[in-house]
């Protein structure tokens, strides 16, 4: 299953790469400058330049390009702790026959299947990880 779980947590990083790039839609006249997007509580975002808040309406590729999701990556970090736990289970059950009586391998194999189930159009995924 470690073949599984670092398919995965490749996915994921891919994912978490394109949610934070998205906010890299800043004009290279700022390449010098310390750049900051700021979001307040229902307040529209706003882009500060040394400190000092930038009219972004001048750049409508910068005011209109999606910032990335905090929902998106706290459950790519979700996701994550969760192949490590299944890992974790994996390796506390070698070999002990209790535990895989009790189902945890099983568990732990079939819980990395069913987060690798959007990812079987991927050319690295392997159907015998299929649940």
């Amino acid at each position: 299953m470690t073949d599984l779980a670092d398919f995965l947590r490749a996915r994921y990083a891919e994912t978490r790469e394109r949610e934070q790039g998205k906010r890299k839609v800043i004009p290279s006249a700022f390449d010098d400058h310390n750049v900051e997007w700021r979001y307040g509580m229902g307040d529209p975002e706003t882009l500060y330049v040394d400190g000092h808040p930038y009219p972004v309406e001048k750049y409508a590729e910068i005011a209109t390009a999606p910032a990335p999701d905090p929902d998106v990556i706290a459950d790519l970090d979700a996701k994550l702790a969760i192949i490590d736990l299944m890992e974790r289970t994996l390796r506390f059950a070698e070999g002990d026959s209790e535990v895989d009586h009790y189902g945890a391998v099983g568990n732990a194999d079939e819980t990395l299947s069913l987060l690798a189930r959007p990812f079987a159009g991927h050319p690295d995924y392997k159907e015998d990880w299929a649940a």
